[in-house]
C-alpha cells in the first residue's frame, strides 16, 4: 500500500491506532495433543539478493543464480511420530503470504488448522483455514465470517484487529475459539471440523 494512502487513512481513522511491532516469523511446529502428529510451519523464505535481483538492470540480472531469485512459499509439512521414527505424511503450501500467526494440529493428523496472517491479525479471507488429513484446503473464512462481535468491537493497532483469546483442540473433530473485544469482553466458539461450521 502507498505510503501516501496509510498516512491518509491514518489522519481520517476516527480511533486512535496503537502502535505494534512484529519479528520476522520463524519456523515453528505445532503437536497434536496426543503428540502423535506435528506440522512444522515453514515462513516465506526471501533470498538475501532477491531485492537486489529484482531491482538490477535488465544487463546485470544474469550475474544472480536461481536460488537468489527464487520465493520459497510458506507451506506446513505434517508427521507422524511412531516411537523414535519421525514420519513425513504430506508437505503443502499454506494460503498464508509470510505465515500464519499460530496452528492447530487435532489427534491422528485429521485437520490442521491456522489462524490469522503473520503481521496482520484480523484481516484477509483467511483469517480461519482448515486442511485435510492431506493437506487440502478444506474451508478459509475472514473475520467478518464467524465473528460474535461486531468488527469495529475489536481493539485495534497500526496493523492488525487482536480478536484471538485462544485456540485448542477439544476433540479429534472440533475446535473451541475464544474471542475478546476491547473492553475486554469474551465470547467462546466452537468449530466443528466434520461439518466445516462454526457453533456459538
Amino acid at each position: 500500500m502507498p505510503m501516501k494512502l496509510i498516512l491518509l487513512l491514518w489522519l481520517l481513522c476516527p480511533f486512535p491506532l496503537l502502535a505494534d511491532s512484529w519479528p520476522l516469523p520463524r519456523t515453528k511446529r505445532y503437536y497434536s495433543p496426543d503428540s502423535t502428529y506435528f506440522a512444522e510451519i515453514v515462513p516465506l523464505k526471501i533470498p538475501t539478493k532477491y531485492a537486489a535481483w529484482r531491482d538490477a538492470k535488465p544487463k546485470r540480472k544474469h550475474k544472480f543464480s536461481a536460488a537468489d531469485t527464487t520465493l520459497v512459499p510458506c507451506h506446513a509439512i505434517m508427521f507422524r511420530i511412531i516411537n523414535q521414527d519421525t514420519i513425513k505424511v504430506w508437505e503443502a503450501p499454506l494460503s498464508n503470504w509470510t505465515a500464519p500467526t499460530t496452528a492447530v494440529v487435532t489427534n491422528g493428523g485429521s485437520y490442521l488448522v491456522t489462524l490469522d496472517n503473520w503481521a496482520s491479525l484480523g484481516y484477509g479471507d483467511n483469517v480461519f483455514v482448515v486442511y485435510s488429513q492431506q493437506g487440502h484446503l478444506l474451508k478459509q473464512y475472514a473475520l467478518a465470517d464467524f465473528s460474535p462481535f461486531p468488527i469495529d468491537a475489536y481493539r485495534r493497532s497500526i496493523s492488525s484487529l487482536w480478536w484471538c483469546c485462544g485456540i485448542k483442540p477439544t476433540t479429534s473433530q472440533q475446535i473451541q475459539l475464544c474471542f475478546y473485544d476491547e473492553e475486554k469482553n469474551q465470547k467462546t466458539g466452537r468449530y466443528n471440523l466434520s461439518t466445516l461450521q462454526f457453533e456459538f
